[in-house]
């Protein structure tokens, strides 16, 4: 059975991802970071009530280092700030769902909590791994591409995805507001990267 599904917009594939899935009575470790300080962000909120609707329980967590915009921890710059509960977390669920928004506000954030790597050792010993929008490019094994959807207002020089799969997906492909955006990346990155565009009704399972 696939345990990675990687999607545009979870409210619209919902269902379908379900019918392989079957969320009903699975622990899922709920990671809405991405979304923090996006102005846009109702699809959180969406895919709370779906996946409660479809009965599995959820733990929300937030993995970010920096706990507001006025206070900010400073080892988190240089230091792996592990947080004992997100490990345990992600260690104990049956699936981890990260929603979309900022890819690498995102990426970068998972890298500081160690998230990162407790992810990736948790899809490799077979959990499922559901990431919509920046859930699904931070997949990649390189997120550069997404530099022409997204702000890397981090500063980032390092783009490594968590390479949990060997292909980018370019989200959104041809929706509104990101119709530009997306054909610009086919076009810019599609001879350098293995781009999978996929719109808001469709997903990857493997």
């Amino acid at each position: 059975m696939a345990n990675i599904f990687l999607c545009s917009y979870f409210a619209e594939v919902a269902s379908k991802i379900n019918e392989v899935v079957d969320f009903q009575g699975k622990h899922v470790a709920f990671i809405d970071t991405a979304a923090k300080f996006e102005e846009v962000n109702f699809y959180v909120d969406e895919a709370v009530k779906i996946l409660e609707k479809f009965g599995a329980k959820l733990t929300r967590i937030d993995i970010s280092c920096v706990k507001n915009l006025v206070t900010q921890i400073s080892e988190c710059d240089e230091f792996c700030v592990a947080d004992d509960k997100i490990l345990a977390t992600i260690n104990k669920c049956d699936i981890i769902y990260v929603s979309g928004g900022n890819t690498f506000y995102l990426l970068n954030e998972l890298r500081k909590s160690c998230a990162e790597q407790a992810i990736k050792n948790a899809v490799k010993a077979g959990k499922i791994y559901v990431g919509e929008s920046a859930g699904a490019i931070v997949a990649a094994p390189d997120t550069r591409y997404a530099t022409l959807m997204d702000k890397s207002s981090v500063n980032m020089s390092d783009f490594t995805g968590l390479n949990l799969v060997d292909f980018c997906v370019v989200p959104h492909f041809g929706c509104e507001p990101f119709v530009e955006a997306t054909h610009e990346i086919m076009e810019k990155f599609g001879d350098l990267y293995d781009l999978r565009p996929i719109n808001n009704a469709e997903f990857i399972a493997l």
